[in-house]
């Protein structure tokens, strides 16, 4: 591979494209798909959009009010996938139970509790299991001023142990059956307490609404080995709190970069370049892709991911759901790159899930970093040095893995990987 013909300014210049939001189904997603296949068209690979439909919930009403023993309406964020209040909210005691320890849960029942971390699968169970009539949970720190002070927004699962299990792209028309929350930025959190918050009002409304979201998709067919195929793939949708530069327009600039390189180098084997749509919403994207492709995934035989990427100050990893010494194999090429890296074997929270689930083994490629999920992913933080040596790492496992003359690991996923995808699914 001649690593010289990939370009971290290049890359930089792809991004600076995308300095908005693209929230999955909005009109900023379709806008950078259409830049990604134009970018596509100026070099003269051909591509195509793969579009599907999808279901999200939408908050339409937050509203905290301390009751007693005074009167103040705070500032909240709605949960996604609690349950709508009725027009009069829900009037409960106040209770701050931390860490929602045992001890702090054993008076729970029936109030308004205030916990320090935001509300996932495990601790919404316990809050359930209390009987407790609302949640609260508190975002931010004490150096937040400004904008900062909104609380950042947080979904519930949209399965949870005892429902129906919802299928990818599919909401409940409602969650009646569970337990409404919010969140409050940490410094009205302090005032509550301080305060001696005793009584509170909370209301959440939410709707569920239909969007569109897509794929955009690349193909440059091998020449000896077309029928096998390796995917490179990255979603380029954001979550709508910020523009999403290292998360993960990064990783669109990475395999749209390697996409140029392969396009003047054709490999032996086919390979497929993916800008996944929707990720944020679930791992829609990649989820509709294997649906679609269904008939041809027993030719696809690996899939190189990349989720965060591109900041100069960090560490690059390898995260492998495949068998371990695919992760052997990777250390040794990059060894012969010269470029840091460490792999970790096991399931990792990106696309490179969807593969793996359906026994393509499978990595994601991802870099230290900060600002995930904020508004300070941007631009700004990224650095054409670190995008180059990403672009170069992968670019040479791509290279080696679509040119070796009998691949080097099987079509296969070890089962206990099977069984925490089938967990992680559903």
């Amino acid at each position: 591979m001649n690593t010289n013909e990939i370009s971290g300014k290049r890359q930089m210049e792809f991004l600076a494209e995308f300095d908005y939001i693209r929230e999955a189904g909005t009109t900023g997603e379709e806008k950078a798909a259409k830049i990604i296949q134009e970018t596509l068209n100026s070099f003269g690979v051909e591509n195509h959009l793969e579009e599907f439909g999808f279901e999200t919930f939408q908050v339409k009403k937050a509203k905290l009010t301390i009751t007693e023993p005074y009167v103040k309406e705070y500032t909240v964020t709605g949960y996604g996938r609690c349950s709508n209040t009725d027009e009069n909210g829900q009037n409960a005691s106040f209770l701050y139970v931390e860490n929602a320890d045992e001890i702090s849960l054993a008076n729970a029942r029936g109030k308004i509790v205030m916990v320090n971390d935001p509300v996932r699968k495990e601790l919404y169970q316990k809050l359930a299991n209390s009987g407790v009539a609302g949640f609260i949970s508190i975002a931010g720190s004490p150096l937040d001023e400004g904008v900062d002070l909104t609380p950042r927004a947080y979904s519930l699962p949209k399965n949870l142990p005892g429902e129906e299990k919802k299928a990818a792209g599919k909401e409940a028309a409602n969650y009646d059956n569970r337990t409404p929350g919010v969140s409050i930025h940490y410094k009205d959190a302090v005032e509550l307490v301080t305060r001696g918050a005793a009584k509170a009002c909370l209301s959440v409304e939410q709707e569920t609404v239909a969007r569109t979201s897509r794929n955009v998709v690349a193909r440059i067919k091998g020449t000896d080995k077309a029928e096998e195929i390796l995917t490179l793939t990255a979603h380029y949708d954001s979550v709508p709190e910020g523009p999403g530069a290292y998360d993960n327009m990064s990783g669109a600039a990475i395999i749209m970069e390697l996409c140029r390189y392969f396009k003047e180098h054709r490999p032996r084997r086919t390979m497929e370049f993916v800008w996944f749509g929707a990720e944020e919403k679930g791992l829609l994207g990649s989820q509709n892709y294997i649906k679609e492709h269904e008939s041809e995934l027993q030719a696809h035989r690996f899939n190189m991911n990349v989720d965060l990427a591109g900041q100069l100050v960090g560490g690059t990893v390898v995260g492998v759901t495949g068998d371990a010494s695919i992760c052997n194999m990777i250390t040794y090429m990059a060894h012969e790159t010269g470029i840091g890296m460490s792999t970790k074997n096991q399931i990792w929270g990106s696309d490179s899930n969807t593969f793996a689930w359906k026994s393509i083994p499978a990595m994601t490629l991802n870099r230290d970093g900060f600002g995930m999920h904020t508004r300070h992913d941007t631009i700004a933080l990224l650095s054409d040095w670190s995008l180059e040596r990403s672009a170069i790492l992968l670019g040479y496992i791509a290279y080696r893995l679509g040119n070796i003359e009998i691949f080097p690991f099987e079509r296969k996923v070890p089962e206990e990987f099977i069984r925490q995808l089938d967990e992680y699914f559903g």
